[in-house]
């Protein structure tokens, strides 16, 4: 960026001209090709999902049609009545006559429909067949994934299964069962009509040959036609409630690492999921060529652009190069500069406001060497009378407080009030005696934890005999800290906070916790961590917030904590914005404030 700003203007324009050439020429492309894109997906959408319903409803019709013909042959009288007498009597006479009618049944089922592979109508003792396939002997029904499915599912009278080789006959071709149970004298009666896997991929290919792959998986995502693991991650991108609300829908998927264009629709009563696929570089290959011609002409453009712009650009800033050398010899001190342009332009006015400026500043380099002196004279008074003012303040506070007749008079006090019994007041001078002493340690601004730890227990002493059972507290400091040094005056505005804020309106009384310790964090560096607790009413959420907003940016009002703002702005302006204040509460529960300062062993550190 530095580098483009230190450029000369005619690159700049040149550079600005070629950037808007470029980007008006990959938008106008990017718009038609995009455009292009959009409009042969959203047609292959349409096309394809009107396809695939169509696929859907010849095969469902197909099916159902099958399924038409099973009642309607199951239902016969002649062989619902022989069927009857078999199931009730079973004698030889029976047989044969049922043998027969079933014979003729399962032959008229089978002829006529291309899809059918085998018919074979299983009773509680006996397989039918029509004796047109080798059977395989080993193969017991009630033994099979079929029976076990109607054991579980009790209710149901027709149930789709997975694709196989067919169980009751020799062969290698691959069948899908349909299973239908009827129910005659309290027995049941299964036709599984076996529908060919081949005729179904040949149906779709022939039909519909402008897709790359065609599948069908059945609802448990096992194979009805050429479903794989791969078509399962493909079907995985479709949700159940997509399929179920449109007859088809298509999208963009992506499996392995390839793109396709999936159609899928749901197959009603098989509950069949049917998926077309369409490899969208192959549907979109065409317009690679569009977008090959249009990065042609966008290149072609811009090259003759920049040619145009680069002379345009070189006329056009051929004045600013004269003037910026004018005023290349001003910054060598020579203002006795002129720039001389005819023109009223902004070339022109740059122009007559810089040949102003000249005539200005060699007027002003005059008068200024007469100001420089009084300037002088006038800084030098100032600062005498600003430290006048600062040694008259510090001789009137002297004044104010004099440290040895305070002592001595809260001494006085002390003694007299031991003397006479008055054990509280004498507590009370004691206490505000070393409180005053901590107060003015002779002027040092950084004293040890431990004079801290007496000043705010003198206060608490004196708060203490003020409000008897009311309050209570608790100091919890180990040995190893109170040695350690510290800005004066921290903890006492902090407990105070706590006493009107948190433990007054309370009216029932409560506890103040003060706790120190000292804190090793990751780099090996350590930090104290000071803490005043009360079980007082706490802060509303609202107003914590506000008060911590404030105390990080360093700007809250008086009313809203005076004390604590000044606490956490002498800690800050002592060791830095990495330390400070920090409140946390409870509404009715209680408040803590959270003071983190560094370790120092010494006041000079």
């Amino acid at each position: 960026m530095k580098m483009i700003r230190n450029m000369k203007f005619r690159t700049k324009v040149i550079l600005l001209c070629v950037w808007v050439l470029l980007m008006n020429g990959i938008l106008t492309g990017s718009l038609y090709y995009n455009y292009a894109f959009k409009d042969t997906l959203q047609n292959y959408y349409g096309t394809s999902e009107d396809m695939v319903s169509q696929m859907n409803s010849h095969l469902h019709s197909d099916i159902r049609s099958i399924t038409q013909r099973v009642h309607a042959a199951f239902y016969n009288p002649s062989l619902l009545q022989s069927m009857r007498t078999y199931l009730v009597n079973g004698d030889g006479e029976g047989y044969t006559r049922i043998l027969g009618e079933m014979a003729d049944t399962i032959s008229e089922l089978h002829q006529g429909d291309r899809l059918i592979h085998s018919v074979v109508i299983q009773t509680r003792d006996t397989m039918f067949e029509n004796f047109t396939r080798i059977r395989r002997h080993e193969f017991r029904f009630e033994e099979s994934d079929m029976y076990r499915y109607f054991e579980e599912h009790p209710q149901d009278s027709i149930a789709w299964f997975s694709a196989r080789k067919s169980p009751f006959f020799q062969g290698e071709e691959i069948v899908i069962p349909v299973v239908y149970r009827f129910r005659i004298e309290r027995t049941d009666v299964f036709i599984i009509v076996s529908l060919q896997q081949s005729e179904i991929q040949k149906y779709l290919r022939e039909t519909y040959t402008s897709y790359d792959e065609i599948f069908i998986a059945d609802r448990n995502l096992e194979n009805i036609l050429g479903f794989e693991q791969k078509e399962s991650a493909l079907l995985s991108q479709f949700r159940p409630e997509e399929l179920e609300h449109k007859n088809a829908v298509c999208k963009e998927v992506s499996v392995d690492g390839e793109t396709y264009l999936a159609t899928c629709t749901i197959m009603p009563g098989t509950n069949w999921q049917i998926c077309a696929l369409k490899s969208a570089g192959s549907l979109l290959g065409n317009l690679d060529k569009l977008r090959y011609f249009i990065i042609g002409v966008i290149v072609l453009c811009i090259i003759a652009s920049c040619m145009l712009v680069a002379i345009l650009a070189d006329r056009l800033t051929a004045p600013l190069n004269r003037l910026a050398g004018s005023m290349k010899h001003v910054t060598e001190d020579k203002l006795e500069t002129y720039f001389d342009y005819p023109y009223r332009d902004e070339v022109g006015h740059l122009a007559s406001s810089f040949n102003y400026m000249i005539r200005r500043i060699n007027q002003l380099v005059g008068e200024l060497g007469a100001s420089i002196e009084a300037l002088k004279q006038e800084k030098e008074m100032v600062q005498q009378v600003l430290e006048q003012k600062r040694k008259a303040e510090l001789k009137a506070l002297q004044a104010q407080i004099n440290p040895h007749f305070l002592y001595n008079t809260l001494n006085a006090i002390t003694w007299q009030a031991s003397d006479q019994g008055a054990t509280e007041v004498a507590i009370l001078s004691n206490s505000l005696g070393k409180f005053f002493r901590v107060s003015l340690s002779r002027g040092r601004e950084r004293i040890t934890l431990r004079e801290e730890l007496e000043h705010v227990t003198s206060y608490l002493r004196i708060q203490k005999i003020r409000y008897a059972d009311k309050m209570n507290y608790q100091v919890d400091v180990p040995e190893d800290v109170k040695e350690l040094y510290i800005t004066k005056l921290v903890l006492q505005p902090l407990v105070e906070n706590s006493i009107y804020h948190g433990l007054k309106p309370k009216g029932t009384g409560g506890t103040i916790y003060i706790c120190i310790r000292r804190q090793i964090l990751s780099d090996g560096s350590s930090r104290l961590l000071l803490k005043v607790r009360d079980d007082g009413v706490g802060i509303p959420g609202e107003k914590l917030d506000i008060l911590n907003q404030g105390l990080m940016t360093g700007r809250i009002s008086r009313d809203s904590g005076y004390g604590i703002y000044n606490v956490n702005e002498r800690i800050r302006l002592s060791y830095g914005e990495a330390y400070g204040l920090t409140l946390e509460s409870e509404h009715q529960q209680g408040t803590t404030a959270l003071l983190t300062v560094p370790v120092r062993t010494t006041e000079e550190e």
